[in-house]
């Protein structure tokens, strides 16, 4: 197996709990049917409200104005503003995955953030647990666009095929490995930091301190 130099986490979803739970629990009390923002947002493309916001080419109220207007246009009334505060909520860090980014880093390897977003969170407490940073409301691009990812691995100097990723989403997966990435889609924490800990061959969980 190809030793790994270098691992990137995905925030939401990995780092942080899922925001995906959030905007079930929201469409769920909204009486909406379940992976309608999603559906949502897939429809407007590449240049719908959503993900020009995560690219940093409108701001909130633009989005919140924009984003009102796609779900109307789909027969759907919509409190955006409550659904992205739902969503936000979600940012409470998983102290074992944040455990594993630090154990990772004491054993000699890169470790990398790369979340798409739409607000800087590189002046978070989080941010310094990375040797890498990459949000996409600073880039300009945002996953699964290949460009983001080759700038992540760039900045840490680690070649594709001994870099690992780790993501909650398949489609932001599926670069990475076009890419010659090692992937992991992660659905349960505890499982991910297993899988990472057989990867690397190094224990990764609480209390692996000598």
């Amino acid at each position: 197996m190809t030793a790994i130099s270098g691992v990137v986490f995905d925030l939401g979803g990995v780092v942080f709990e899922s925001p995906i739970e959030r905007i079930a629990e929201f469409e769920h009390r909204q009486r909406l049917e379940p992976q309608t923002v999603a559906r949502v947002i897939r429809l407007q493309g590449e240049h719908g409200s959503w993900n020009r916001l995560e690219r940093g080419e409108i701001d909130r109220a633009q989005f919140l104005e924009a984003f009102d207007g796609e779900f109307r246009r789909a027969g759907l009334v919509v409190d955006v503003a409550n659904l992205l505060r739902e969503i936000e909520s979600a940012l409470i860090v998983r102290p074992e995955m944040l455990e594993a980014v630090d154990r990772l880093r004491e054993a000699g390897i890169t470790v990398a953030a790369l979340t798409n977003n739409w607000s800087a969170m590189s002046g978070l407490p989080v941010a310094e647990h990375f040797d890498v940073f990459v949000e996409s409301v600073v880039e300009g691009c945002r996953k699964p666009d290949p460009e983001i990812y080759l700038r992540t691995l760039d900045r840490m100097q680690c070649a594709p095929s001994h870099t690992a990723m780790l993501d909650d989403l398949g489609e932001n997966l599926k670069t990475a490995r076009a890419l010659g990435m090692v992937t992991h889609k992660v659905d349960d924490p505890g499982e991910a930091i297993e899988w990472l800990t057989a990867l690397v061959g190094s224990s990764l969980g609480a209390g692996s301190r000598p």
